[in-house]
């Protein structure tokens, strides 16, 4: 249900991001927009689109939730959903004197979209336990019917909007939704080490968290899109490579930028350029086709959000393990390559929304053997990822015609 916003937002990031910015991939090349009002009103309409597409999915997801849970119990499904997106916006609303009408965006997002689904849960569970089936036979006139409707869904709102304050007054909704991530942030930016292995098992540690994260619709101190540079090692490799001329020879060999950026997301979180990859090689289910050809674009500037919630993989215990194997093997032989020293580390600042498989290539200044193990890297992740898409495109025939036989019994 919300995959449509979600592929426009993907669309509109990409503007923002790789065309409009001045940090971006194609942004870059491009004169300043400084003094142009017409391409700054752009950016205005585009940001606006964005915030109220890929920022406001979580709405649509816990309305959804909501709706086909109370559905499923015979209660008022449309007043459930409208309910539970209620509660939503009273459970992420910022209590702020010099903010009026401000909403935690972590809430309402794609990062929220978890904790909006088992909202929708909660709330189609409370319409079950407080409040009677719905009429089968519902009054003929239209006015007594939406009256009849809304007296017999009244207590479980009234009980859902209580819990939705009461949780919003008491729990500081921005502190811990932000903490975990501010302690990995620390982790990642402050902690180093001058031992590599203990420096490459921190950055395997921080990208499984990021991983996992994104699987579950949140994210991790590792963006797929920005790379970091407030990594006192990155900067050390930065101001080496510009006194040398060169990035062989950098003294950190393992950072986040050389290893996660540079090779593990390849189309995102999860390089999930190569399940897309994997699914033009080997599917013949056209929902998966579909979705793969709409969300091949956005995949290449490595936003994901997409096809994440068009196939969907968020979510999907099936391509758990090829989403957190595949980044990590492609970890693990940049690592190694790095090591014997076949190719040299990244060390250069990348445009945001640059493609993933060029980003060694254009962090090296250009190195082929860079783009070789980049190369070699997203070739072995549509492998992981092939008989993934296989069994899922079997799972999905398989209830196809569970739900066929159902209808005919019916």
């Amino acid at each position: 249900m919300i995959f449509p916003f979600v592929l426009i937002g993907s669309f509109l990031r990409i503007i923002q991001v790789v065309i409009l910015s001045k940090d971006g991939f194609i942004g870059i090349l491009l004169p300043s927009f400084e003094d142009n009002w017409f391409i700054n009103s752009i950016i205005g309409v585009t940001n606006n689109l964005s915030n109220l597409t890929l920022g406001f999915v979580s709405v649509l997801a816990t309305f959804g939730a909501a709706k086909y849970t109370a559905k499923h119990f015979e209660r008022d499904d449309q007043l459930a959903g409208l309910t539970s997106m209620v509660s939503l916006l009273i459970i992420s609303y910022i209590y702020s004197k010099s903010q009026p009408l401000s909403f935690h965006n972590n809430l309402l997002g794609i990062r929220g979209a978890l904790f909006a689904i088992l909202l929708g849960l909660l709330v189609g569970w409370i319409f079950k336990k407080t409040s009677p089936a719905i009429p089968k036979n519902p009054q003929k006139n239209f006015t007594s019917n939406i009256l009849q409707r809304t007296f017999i869904s009244l207590r479980p709102i009234v009980i859902v909007l209580i819990l939705a304050a009461l949780f919003s007054a008491l729990v500081n909704v921005a502190y811990y939704s932000h903490l975990p991530d501010e302690f990995m942030d620390s982790l990642a930016a402050n902690y180093q080490s001058g031992n590599d292995a203990i420096e490459l098992l921190k950055i395997i540690g921080i990208a499984i968290y990021t991983i996992i994260m994104s699987f579950l619709g949140w994210s991790g101190p590792y963006s797929p899109i920005d790379v970091e540079k407030s990594d006192p090692n990155i900067l050390d490799n930065l101001y080496y490579a510009l006194t040398n001329h060169t990035a062989w020879g950098a003294p950190h060999q393992f950072t986040s930028n050389s290893l996660y950026h540079a090779f593990a997301t390849f189309g995102g979180a999860g390089s999930t350029l190569a399940l897309i990859i994997a699914i033009f090689i080997v599917s013949h289910d056209k929902d998966f086709q579909t979705v793969a050809k709409w969300t091949m674009i956005p995949s290449v500037f490595n936003i994901n959000s997409g096809i994440m919630t068009g196939i969907p993989v968020m979510f999907n215990i099936v391509f758990l393990i090829p989403f957190i194997l595949a980044p990590l093997v492609s970890l693990l032989i940049a690592a190694g390559a790095i090591y014997l020293r076949f190719m040299p580390p990244t060390v250069y600042p990348i445009p945001s929304g640059t493609p993933g498989p060029l980003i060694a290539f254009i962090g090296t200044n250009g190195s082929f053997q860079a783009l070789f193990f980049a190369i070699i890297d997203l070739i072995i992740s549509v492998y992981i990822y092939i008989p993934f898409v296989k069994l899922a495109e079997k799972l999905k025939k398989i209830d196809n015609l569970a739900i066929e036989e159902g209808d005919f019994d019916d």
